[in-house]
């Protein structure tokens, strides 16, 4: 599969997060691609589309493990789905049809994650008939109020969300949906949205709890990158 490779750097409170690049061409994927990947048998139901999407999001991963230092295989697949980082690493990843995204940083001893969404924009049609699985009443208000066209906002909105659903998934152990957490705040000044916990998700996360991240344009998409540490 012909791949091309770059970096992007997004300042965040907790420092400079690396972001690795993977264009990828779909039409170019040939099923002897996945023998580089030890769980490639994970894959063997899968359809060309995902195996391509999937082999774009490891190529990704493995760069960035390898430009943080770290000398490890391709992240394997838990049993959620979710990639498993190496001891010590967090991470994620994420794609569309043409761009794979990954984020690692090392993590230090106490309570730790990072997020990374890329969404395709939504159509109007879209994010009005969503708004009401992402938005709760005053996040659907303050998305008018964002001075963003409103499919853009949900958007973001939708893409803050899976980005924190990433960030957390490691300490929660399960699915939450969208009303675990609400969007307070969108800055277009500094492409910043702020998140709070809507309920108790874990005796340390709990209701209330705030977590800030960046959003940006990319290629038409919309990116989200959120990273705390506790």
């Amino acid at each position: 599969m012909n791949t091309t490779f770059c970096q992007l750097q997004i300042p965040l409170p907790e420092g400079m997060q690396r972001i690795t690049v993977v264009q990828y061409d779909i039409k170019t994927f040939q099923p002897e691609d996945l023998m580089i990947l030890p769980h490639r048998a994970a894959l063997q139901r899968a359809v060309p589309l995902r195996c391509a999407e999937h082999l774009a999001g490891r190529l990704a991963a493995r760069q960035a493990l390898r430009l943080l230092g770290v000398a490890a295989p391709f992240p394997a697949i838990g049993h959620h789905r979710q990639p498993l980082w190496p001891a010590g690493v967090i991470g994620s990843i994420s794609h569309t049809r043409q761009w794979a995204l990954a984020a690692v940083a090392k993590s230090p001893g106490g309570m730790a994650g990072l997020g990374i969404d890329l969404e395709p924009q939504l159509s109007s049609q879209q994010a009005h008939e969503i708004a009401d699985t992402v938005m709760q009443g005053e996040e659907k208000e303050m998305a008018s109020n964002s001075g963003l066209p409103f499919e853009q906002a949900v958007t973001l909105v939708f893409s803050a969300k899976e980005s924190l659903f990433k960030a957390l998934f490691a300490h929660v152990g399960d699915w939450f949906d969208f009303s675990a957490a609400v969007i307070t705040d969108i800055s277009l000044s500094d492409q910043r949205f702020t998140l709070r916990l809507a309920q108790d998700l874990t005796p340390k996360l709990p209701a209330g709890m705030a977590f800030s991240g960046q959003w940006r344009d990319f290629h038409g998409d919309m990116m989200t990158l959120l990273r705390f540490a506790l």
